[in-house]
Order: C-alpha cells, then sequence, then structure tokens
C-alpha cells in the first residue's frame, strides 16, 4: 500500500480496489503493438492487466472522508467477469468498495463523499452493489456523489459507441442519492477541485488536491498508465484524440509547473508519479 500523501489538511492514499483487464490495442490507440507491447505485456487475448486504483482522502480539519472513482464493482455476472478477467479485493463478506477502504485502515462507515470522474463501469460500477432482492443499490447511500452534468447527460442517453461502458444499473441508483452535478471546473470542497475533459468522453473530470504547498492530481483516463504520461499516446477509446492531446498537454505542462504528484488510476505496477522536461519532452519519474 502507498504510504500518505499529506496536502494541507488532506491525508490523501491511493488504495487498490481490484482491476481488469482490456484488449492492449484499445489501451494504446495508434501506438504500434511492436512498442506498447513492451510496456504492458498481453495475455493470449491480447488484453493488458489494468488496476482500479482509487484515491481516499481524509480530512484532518473536520470528519469528512472523501473517496474518488469506485472500480468495477461485483455486481455483473460470470460471463462479463470473465470477459473483462475482473480481480476484486479479497473478502466476499462485504461490497468491494467498503473491503477497498477497510483494507486501507479506514471504517467505510465514515464515508461522506464520492468524486465519480465518469460513469464507464469500470469508474462507477463499485458505488453500487445488488441487494437481498438482487437489485442495484448504493454502496453509501447517505453519501454525497459529485458528477459532472455534460457526463451524466451523456451517460443517461449515451452515443452508440460508448453504449456498452454506460451501464444502466451503474447510474440509475445515483438519482436517488444526494446527487451533486457539476459545471465545468471549480472547487467542490476545501483545497479540492474537479477540471472538466472531454477528450475521453464528454464531462469527464479529473481531481486536483492543493495545500501546504503540495499539489496532488487524479488523472482518470486522461493518462490511465504511466506510459500515457507521454502527451500523444491516447487511448482507442477516446472520443476525441486531438481534445485528449491538447488537454493532457495543458494539465501536465500545469502538473511540470506545480512538481504535482500523479495517482494513476490503471497502472498495474505504479500508484503514482511525477514528470519532469528531458530533452524538450515530458517524461514519468516513477516513485
Amino acid at each position: 500500500m502507498e504510504e500518505p500523501i499529506v496536502v494541507g489538511r488532506w491525508v490523501t492514499r491511493a488504495i487498490e480496489c481490484g482491476g481488469l483487464h482490456l484488449d492492449g490495442g484499445a489501451m494504446f490507440g495508434s501506438v504500434p503493438r511492436v512498442v506498447w507491447e513492451r510496456c504492458i505485456e498481453p495475455d493470449l487475448e491480447h488484453r493488458i492487466p489494468l488496476a482500479t486504483r482509487l484515491l481516499l482522502l481524509e480530512d484532518t480539519e473536520s470528519d469528512r472522508v472523501v473517496i474518488v472513482d469506485a472500480g468495477v464493482g461485483d455486481k455483473e455476472d460470470v460471463s462479463f467477469r470473465e470477459r473483462f478477467a475482473v480481480w476484486l479485493p479479497e473478502g466476499s463478506d462485504e461490497p468491494p468498495l467498503r473491503r477497498a477502504i477497510r483494507k486501507a485502515g479506514v471504517d467505510p462507515d465514515r464515508v461522506t463523499d464520492l468524486i465519480i470522474t465518469h460513469l464507464h463501469f469500470d469508474h462507477v460500477g463499485g458505488a453500487t452493489t445488488l441487494d437481498a432482492a438482487g437489485h442495484p443499490c448504493m454502496v453509501f447511500p447517505s453519501a454525497t456523489h459529485w458528477i459532472q452534468e455534460a457526463n451524466w447527460n451523456s451517460a443517461i442517453d449515451p452515443n452508440p459507441r460508448e453504449k456498452a461502458s454506460y451501464l444502466r444499473q451503474n447510474i440509475e441508483p445515483l438519482e436517488g442519492t444526494q446527487l451533486k452535478k457539476i459545471d465545468g471546473d471549480g472547487e467542490i470542497l476545501s483545497g479540492i477541485t474537479v477540471e472538466r475533459v472531454d477528450g475521453h468522453t464528454l464531462g469527464m473530470q479529473t481531481v486536483r488536491v492543493e495545500g501546504g504547498g503540495q499539489v496532488l492530481r487524479y488523472l482518470a483516463d486522461l493518462a490511465p498508465t504511466r506510459h500515457h504520461l507521454r502527451p500523444a499516446w491516447t487511448m482507442g477509446y477516446d472520443i476525441s484524440a486531438i481534445t485528449a492531446v491538447e488537454e493532457k498537454s495543458r494539465i501536465l505542462a500545469q502538473a511540470l509547473e506545480e512538481q504535482a504528484v500523479l495517482v494513476l488510476e490503471h497502472d498495474p505496477e505504479s500508484a503514482t508519479a511525477k514528470i519532469e522536461l528531458k530533452n524538450g519532452n515530458i517524461v514519468p519519474v516513477l516513485k
């Protein structure tokens, strides 16, 4: 487990919530296989392992506990889990999201807020579980759930290309929660800012935590692994590669100036990284 990083009033931890396997070619877009397979080795079905790594933030000045993203969850059937070779945190007595938080040494009953970067199944699926009757229900029904309004609208009425990623059983239960729909960039909690980016999917948000002279950024699918910290390395899943390159270039330039710690949601090995400028190019400095 990563050591906590104190950012102003927030004690932050990158925590593991299992993972899944996705097609390597789709994850690396136009990057040739002969190049990307040296970065993350594919299995016999051409899939690569990807973590679902969350961000846990504890406020030292209040009782607020914030989680960013929720992993895949355990609602889907066997064929779904086999298709994506899903793995979950150890245990079965409670939903995977609660198990991941508890393993980090925090009582999951303390969670007050869940920031959802976007509503694709591997980022929000774990926010819900199945009740005794087999119906989807919220893992944290009393928590405030934060999402960009543009992404909510995309998920409710998805385009044909993304329909398989926006699953109704992950989204509809959110309507019964304290759902905060955000319109663009802004500070949502003291020291925590969200920034809207649209290259991966409309209305995705990255999360920036600042305080005490330090900055931490949770990049979600803007740069899912350390290899995607190269601005031009985008995914086939991105709805607009050019937009993603522009957004990533801008945010990484800011992160370089801030000397920010970057949390990598999907990297199978590295939870965090910093970046530096080398021969005019942004490159990762792994922790």
